[in-house]
C-alpha cells in the first residue's frame, strides 16, 4: 500500500482519527420510542408511569443495560439504571419524568396519546414535557453502552413519577429511599430553553436553567353569619370582605432585582436580540441591582415569561364561596400562588402580603414548604464546558448562557440535596412552540427531534469523558 493510502487507512480507521466518534443511531428510533411512550396514558391523576417505565425497560435492555423499577403505590413507579464508570468522578444522574397532565380529546385536533404528524410538526401529549427528553435520555444511554470505552463516571438514569402533582410518589419519595442517588455531582434535568429563531432558521440561544423560583401557597379564609340573600347583612359578608382582600393583595407588586444567574441570562440574551426588547435588556444589564421601571415594563409587554423572573410574584389561582345563588355564604376562601426568587427571605413575603390584606378577622394559612432551594453554580465548570462542546456540534453558532426559570421543576428536590442541577430543552422550539406545554395540542417541530436527541447523547458523552 502506497504510504499515502496507509496513513489515510490508518486515520479513518475504527477507533482512529476521525472515526472515532459515535455510530449514527438507527433511522427513526427517536420516532419510534417517542410514538411508544406517548401511546401510554400517563396523565397524573392517576399517573400509571409503570407501564411507560416498561417500555423504557424494554429499548434499555435491548442495549444490554438492566433496570429496576422502583413502586411507590401500584402503577406509581420510578425507573431506574445505571451505566458503571471508573468511579473517577462522582456519578452523573440523568432525570425525566413519565407522567404528564391531563388531557382533553375534545380540544385536541388529534388523538393526544398517538404521536401525530402535522405540517411540519410532532403532536401528543408530553412530547415537550417530558416524553420527548425521557427518549432522547434512553437513546443516550443505548449509545454510550454500545460505544464503550472508558467512562469517568457512572451514568444514572431516572425516569420519574408523579412530577406533575409530586405529592405521593414523587422524586423526593424516592430520593429517601434509595439514598445512593445523592452522591451525584450533576444532574441533567428539564428546565432550560432552546430558542429556535421566529423563522426557524437557527437556534438563538441554549439555555441551561441552573435556578428556578421556589412555588409557595397562602390561603386567606374568611368567616362570618350567613344568611338569607334576601335579607342583606349590616356589616359586609365573608365573601365580600374576602373579595376587597383578594382585589388588594392581587395589586402587590415586589420590587424586581436580577439574581446572578438572571444578570447573566440578561447579558447572554443581550448578545442576539435586537429592537426594543435589546434596549430594554441593555438597560436591565446597565444597572442590575435597581432595574429601571420602564425596562422592566417593555419586557412584562414582550417577553412575559422573561419579565416574571425578575422579581417575586403572587398571582390569586382560587376562590371558593357559596352554595347557592340564594344563600350569603358563611365562609368564603381564596388560594394565591407566589413564586419567590431563590434568596427571598420567606417571612418577608407573608408580612408584605398580610399588610397588603389589612383585615385581622382574615385568617392567613402560609405554606412552609417546600424549603427553599438555591441555585446551581454557574461559573465555568464541567456541565457548562460539557453543553457549550455539544451545542457546538448539533448547533453551531448558538450561544449558552444559564437562566431562572419560571416554573418549579424535580431539581429543586435534587439541589436541597446537595446535587448541581441544570435544566436542558433538547428540542429546538420557538416561543410560540413553548407555549402548546401543558396545553391542548402540544407539539415540537419534527425537524428539532433527531438534534434534540443528539444534544444528549453529546452532553452525556463530554461529562463521562
Amino acid at each position: 500500500m502506497r504510504p499515502l493510502l496507509l496513513a489515510l487507512a490508518l486515520l479513518f480507521a475504527p477507533g482512529r482519527g476521525l472515526a472515532a466518534s459515535a455510530p449514527p443511531p438507527a433511522k427513526g428510533e427517536m420516532r419510534a420510542l417517542l410514538a411508544e411512550l406517548i401511546a401510554v396514558d400517563t396523565s397524573n391523576p392517576p399517573g400509571n408511569e409503570a407501564a411507560a417505565a416498561q417500555v423504557a425497560a424494554r429499548w434499555l435492555r435491548e442495549a444490554g443495560i438492566s433496570s429496576e423499577l422502583v413502586e411507590a403505590t401500584p402503577g406509581r413507579a420510578h425507573l431506574l439504571a445505571r451505566l458503571k464508570g471508573s468511579g473517577a468522578a462522582r456519578p452523573l444522574l440523568v432525570l425525566a419524568h413519565l407522567d404528564t397532565v391531563p388531557a382533553r380529546r375534545e380540544e385536541w385536533a388529534s388523538d393526544p396519546w398517538t404521536l401525530t404528524e402535522r405540517d411540519g410538526f410532532l403532536y401528543g401529549r408530553g412530547v415537550q414535557d417530558n416524553k420527548g427528553m425521557a427518549a432522547a435520555s434512553i437513546l443516550a444511554l443505548r449509545r454510550l453502552a454500545r460505544e464503550g470505552g472508558k467512562r469517568s463516571r457512572d451514568v444514572v438514569l431516572v425516569l420519574s413519577a408523579d412530577e406533575e402533582v409530586g405529592s405521593q410518589a414523587g422524586i423526593d419519595w424516592l430520593l429517601e429511599r434509595r439514598p445512593e442517588l445523592r452522591e451525584a455531582e450533576f444532574a441533567i434535568n428539564e428546565g432550560g430553553l432552546t430558542e429556535l429563531s421566529e423563522d426557524r432558521r437557527q437556534v438563538r440561544f441554549v439555555n441551561l436553567q441552573a435556578a428556578e423560583r421556589v412555588s409557595r401557597h397562602m390561603v386567606l379564609r374568611a368567616t362570618g353569619p350567613g344568611g338569607h340573600s334576601s335579607v342583606p347583612p349590616v356589616t359586609p359578608s365573608p365573601l365580600v370582605r374576602l373579595a376587597a382582600a383578594v382585589a388588594r393583595v392581587g395589586a402587590v407588586t415586589f420590587p424586581p432585582r436580577l439574581t446572578p444567574v438572571t444578570r447573566l441570562n440578561i447579558e447572554g440574551r443581550l448578545k442576539v436580540t435586537g429592537g426594543e426588547t435589546g434596549e430594554a435588556l441593555k438597560r436591565l444589564a446597565a444597572t442590575p441591582e435597581a432595574p429601571p421601571q420602564d425596562a422592566v415594563d417593555t419586557l412584562a409587554r414582550l417577553e412575559p415569561a422573561l419579565a416574571a423572573v425578575l422579581r417575586t410574584t403572587c398571582v390569586p389561582t382560587v376562590f371558593t364561596a357559596g352554595t347557592r345563588p340564594n344563600v350569603i355564604p358563611a365562609t368564603a376562601e381564596a388560594t394565591l400562588n407566589c413564586r419567590l426568587l431563590p434568596d427571598d427571605e420567606p417571612e418577608q413575603v407573608r408580612a408584605r402580603l398580610v399588610a397588603a390584606i389589612a383585615d385581622p378577622d382574615i385568617q392567613v394559612e402560609w405554606n412552609a414548604r417546600p424549603l427553599d432551594s438555591p441555585a446551581s453554580p454557574v461559573g465555568d465548570n464541567a456541565m457548562f464546558r460539557a453543553a457549550r462542546a455539544a451545542a457546538a456540534r448539533v448547533w453551531p453558532g448558538a450561544p449558552v448562557f444559564p437562566r431562572m426559570s419560571t416554573g418549579t421543576t424535580e431539581s429543586t428536590a435534587l439541589r436541597r440535596a446537595g446535587i448541581h442541577a441544570y435544566g436542558i430543552d433538547p428540542f429546538a422550539l420557538t416561543p410560540e412552540d413553548a407555549r402548546t406545554a401543558h396545553a391542548p395540542n402540544e407539539r415540537i417541530p419534527v425537524a428539532s427531534l433527531q438534534p434534540g436527541a443528539d444534544f444528549v447523547h453529546r452532553l452525556l458523552s463530554e461529562l463521562v469523558k
